[in-house]
């Protein structure tokens, strides 16, 4: 009888560790709660278009448009371009609208259907290098030119392309190190372990119009077919997609 108390209280006493050492390890991990990934797109994808759309109303556009359907004469191909321009962006406060109204409208979207508050960090901190790697490089490249035109000494295709290429690849890097870095001390300042962002491959397609446009300078004639500034609403909607869904790893 006593081996047998004996033996009940050891495999009593291996049972409640067991228990303690399964719940420690469940409450460390965070568990992924499913998103509703739709309405993170939609809405990335509403605050990388709307800003523009009401930028080229407020420049006449929106008259244009409806002037265009109006008319009797007016032919399918022709309303469909005065549809497609309301999405086009000619300089960079376009530019900087648009990225900046998708990395919100996708945060938005995330914060708003993830309820598991241990994964707001994580988009906060993928949403700052998306707008730093979708607005680095092209600062870069908008400087370049305008320093280009002022002096008139970068005149050449191989010079030009060789300017962007640099800038693009250039601009990257330092978004990659400058987020990594504002996440850190903002977000990760209590962390032991601070986990730093990797680029990837796809964090180059936001720059689909600088890379065309180095295409269109090597004078390839399928570039001048591709308007790339009607379609970056739709990759910089990608970057606040991304922010969006964006949640902690499991441990």
């Amino acid at each position: 009888m006593k081996i047998q108390s004996v033996q009940n209280s050891a495999f009593q006493s291996f049972y409640n560790e067991r228990q303690q050492l399964e719940a420690k390890v469940n409450n460390n991990k965070s568990p992924k709660i499913k998103q509703n990934k739709p309405a993170i797109a939609g809405l990335a994808l509403l605050g990388a278009t709307l800003p523009i759309v009401f930028a080229n109303i407020k420049k006449g556009r929106g008259k244009e448009l409806v002037d265009t359907f109006k008319s009797s004469i007016s032919t399918n191909k022709e309303k469909f371009k005065s549809v497609y321009n309301m999405f086009e962006m000619k300089n960079y406060t376009d530019l900087l609208l648009s990225t900046t109204g998708a990395i919100a409208g996708g945060l938005l979207g995330g914060i708003l259907t993830d309820k598991n508050p241990e994964n707001k960090k994580e988009k906060y901190k993928e949403g700052t290098f998306e707008f730093l790697n979708c607005m680095i490089p092209t600062t870069l490249v908008a400087i370049g030119e305008a320093v280009s035109k002022k002096t008139g000494k970068i005149k050449s295709a191989p010079a030009k392309a060789a300017m962007i290429a640099g800038s693009v690849a250039g601009g990257m890097f330092i978004a990659n190190k400058a987020s990594n870095k504002i996440n850190e001390k903002v977000f990760d300042k209590d962390e032991k372990i601070k986990e730093r962002r990797k680029f990837k491959i796809s964090d180059c397609l936001v720059h689909t119009d600088d890379i065309l446009g180095l295409l269109v300078l090597a004078k390839i004639p399928l570039a001048k077919a591709i308007h790339a500034d009607k379609i970056l609403p739709l990759l910089y909607a990608k970057s606040g997609y991304e922010s969006g869904k964006a949640q902690k790893k499991a441990e």
